[in-house]
């Protein structure tokens, strides 16, 4: 044994350029496999593994994660379960360890118990200002500016703001008041109330959490600073920025529209929200045979299945025209104005969408403006065609 242990560092000292070339192929070969591991870990279908079932709520974080606005976006798992920067995700991946452990080892039923109490930190602020804000994120990169990205492993280490966020249509949550759809300050009632975002968005993405639960969560809180300025169930216009400027048809960009029925007739927000004072705050066609005959039923439904399937349908192109223009930027083209004209239909597109009622409260503009985010990402795709 020794002695063949002797002849082949003997034969190694012969071919040492040999094997120094074979020993960095196999370091960089194993550095690759851990690195494609470490991928494959980390994606959502490796967590479907052990959160299998549809719906919302416990054990079906995948699926309603996929129905998610960060699905839409391209935030996955890792993005959100694991703190910016290299160091952040492999302390995110070696929590996985644990997590495998536990998968193997403890009851489904203490599993069901720790899925529905999550940890209060188990996505701290930090981790949504970082892609929300344009502070927050270069507060975090200043911090670890030397661990952000070594290798590419996940989007999250690459998000760069303003750009990021304002490509991918959003707005700074702490300088601007128009998110979402509604007017709200996150500013305010972060540093006036020292709330965390879970204090509000607790469930956002796993949790099956209606509107109304989330409006009659904001009514408690007002009703608890009673003689304050918080707004109560009488003012809706002071929040419901979209929801109105549908009605006036305003708000899009480079689209003029006419008000909706409703406004010129000059029906108040309670005349289809009946429901409001008893906490059920989304009208149903059903509503509308307290003023109108049957027929309007029809109407109401048809108003709303067609701007659904139109925003289903623009959602796929969204998809699409955004990673046209990622590829274009790969191959240094010149995409400014194509980006800029990108920024402006998906502002247009979530005003209808973030309206919520597929287009109910003015039917003809909602349809105007879906028309030019079709006619915009057309015009993406026609230049884009063009320039090569």
């Amino acid at each position: 044994m020794g002695a063949n242990v002797k002849d082949f560092l003997a034969w190694c000292r012969r071919h040492l350029i040999l094997v120094t070339v074979l020993t960095l192929v196999g370091v960089a070969g194993f550095g690759y496999v851990n690195i494609q591991v470490l991928h494959m870990t980390s994606e959502p279908e490796f967590c479907h593994l052990c959160h299998p079932a549809k719906g919302f709520g416990a054990l079906a974080e995948v699926d309603s994660w996929e129905h998610s606005g960060h699905a839409e976006a391209g935030v996955s798992c890792l993005d959100c379960h694991g703190r910016p920067g290299v160091f952040g995700y492999m302390k995110a991946k070696l929590g996985g360890l644990k997590d495998t452990y536990m998968q193997l080892t403890i009851t489904p039923e203490e599993k069901l118990s720790i899925l529905e109490n999550p940890g209060e930190h188990l996505v701290p602020s930090e981790q949504c200002t970082f892609c929300h804000t344009d502070e927050g994120n270069a507060a975090y990169r200043k911090k670890h500016k030397y661990t952000m990205q070594v290798v590419e492993m996940r989007m999250l280490d690459s998000v760069k703001n303003p750009e990021f966020r304002e490509r991918k249509g959003l707005p700074d949550i702490m300088t601007e008041t128009f998110v979402g759809g509604t007017h709200f300050d996150h500013s305010f009632h972060i540093e006036a109330f020292d709330l965390e975002c879970n204090n509000c968005h607790f469930g956002l993405i796993h949790r099956a959490q209606s509107k109304s639960d989330r409006m009659n969560m904001c009514l408690e809180c007002h009703d608890e600073n009673q003689g304050s300025s918080a707004p109560k169930l009488s003012n809706c216009m002071t929040c419901h920025q979209a929801q109105y400027d549908l009605h006036q048809g305003i708000g899009a960009k480079g689209v003029k529209g006419e008000p909706s029925l409703m406004w010129a007739a000059e029906v108040g927000c309670e005349g289809c929200h009946t429901g409001a004072e008893d906490g059920q705050f989304r009208p149903s066609s059903e509503t509308c045979v307290n003023c109108h005959d049957a027929d309007y039923v029809e109407i109401f439904n048809d108003w709303a299945g067609q701007t659904k399937s139109r925003i289903a349908e623009l959602k796929l192109i969204r998809s699409e025209v955004e990673l046209l223009l990622k590829e274009a930027d790969k191959r240094k083209r010149s995409t400014a104005e194509a980006w800029t004209l990108y920024e402006k239909a998906l502002y247009n597109f979530r005003l209808v969408r973030n309206d919520g009622t597929n287009g109910v409260h003015n039917s003809e503009y909602a349809s105007e403006i879906l028309d030019s985010v079709a006619a915009d990402f057309r015009e993406i795709r026609k230049g884009l065609n063009e320039a090569w």
